[in-house]
């Protein structure tokens, strides 16, 4: 479940330990959006420039810059994903059933075709 408001401190929070809360916030909105994992993000609450307040809502230009580092270490995760994926797929090999005749090699040789789509019709 997405908390309805997250809190950032520069000075009090920490990354490793913070759980986005008033009483132990994030050091970084990044880790704040990282821990959501997806729009739409809650209210994101920073340390108040006043005196006699204590937070104070995100800028929108603040917002702006962390989506953006925060797509960027999304695309960063997705790239690894992938690459994991065709190691993973590296891995698989077809082999013939032995439990069946030893398969004929076929040569299609239709040079005209190159290139396009082609569907094979097999008959017995």
């Amino acid at each position: 479940m997405v908390p309805a408001e997250l809190y950032v401190s520069e000075r009090e929070g920490d990354d490793a330990t913070g759980d986005g809360t008033k009483e132990k916030p994030f050091k970084t909105g990044l880790k704040a959006l990282m821990t959501v994992g997806k729009e739409p993000f809650p209210t994101i609450y920073v340390d108040s420039q006043k005196e006699n307040e204590r937070w104070d809502v995100i800028s929108k230009s603040q917002m702006k810059s962390i989506k953006k580092m925060w797509h960027r270490e999304q695309m960063k995760s997705d790239s690894q994903d992938k690459k994991e994926n065709l190691e993973e797929a590296k891995k698989i090999t077809i082999k013939n059933d032995p439990s069946l005749p030893e398969p004929k090699r076929v040569k299609i040789n239709v040079t005209s075709l190159i290139g396009d789509t082609v569907k094979l019709l097999l008959q017995h």
